[in-house]
């Protein structure tokens, strides 16, 4: 199992450094189009490819920001319960949101699956295939549930499960 967390590991990692490159292209993307309004003119895909950008983004980041701890949930009850009740609070929890993202991907997998085998395009200038920008956030979708089970079992089995400050070890399971 030890091998499982760390490949999950991995994978989370690589979401959050293709996430980041996407944030700086994002960034690029929109000062050029900054830049070229002021020569009056405009690039006809920078609003399109830009809210893809976003999208896989947000996806991408999930799973990580679940791995680091830093998503936001409320602890007005947990902290004060004993530390047994929190944790299988959290369990339980942890569960629930492994259930929802389930359903997320699943349905994101339904949509990718559609826009495939209709050949659907963006109505816009670049007619770009929308299973590509979906298919990133797919995959954005699955990591959070890679990442939301290995912390449900790393919560179980009572091992470290947020990452807070260990994230550039090597080895992190």
């Amino acid at each position: 199992m030890t091998r499982i967390l760390r490949w999950i590991d991995s994978l989370s990692r690589f979401a959050e450094s293709v996430a980041v490159l996407l944030i700086f292209g994002y960034c690029g993307l929109m000062l050029a189009e900054v830049f070229a309004r002021s020569q009056a003119l405009s690039f006809s895909f920078s609003w399109e490819y830009s809210q893809y950008a976003m999208a896989a983004i947000f996806s991408l980041a999930s799973g990580p920001a679940i791995r680091a701890g830093v998503h936001v949930r409320i602890s007005a009850v947990s902290e004060y319960l004993p530390a047994n009740a929190a944790r299988w609070m959290d369990i339980v929890a942890s569960f629930v949101a492994l259930v929802i993202v389930s359903l997320i991907v699943w349905a994101m997998w339904e949509k990718v699956g559609r826009s495939f085998d209709r050949n659907i395009l963006a109505t816009t200038v670049t007619k770009t295939p929308l299973w590509i920008p979906q298919l990133l956030v797919l995959w954005g979708f699955v990591q959070l549930w890679l990442d939301s089970a290995a912390r449900l079992y790393r919560r179980y089995k009572q091992l470290p499960h947020e990452w807070r400050s260990m994230d550039s070890e090597v080895g992190d399971v």
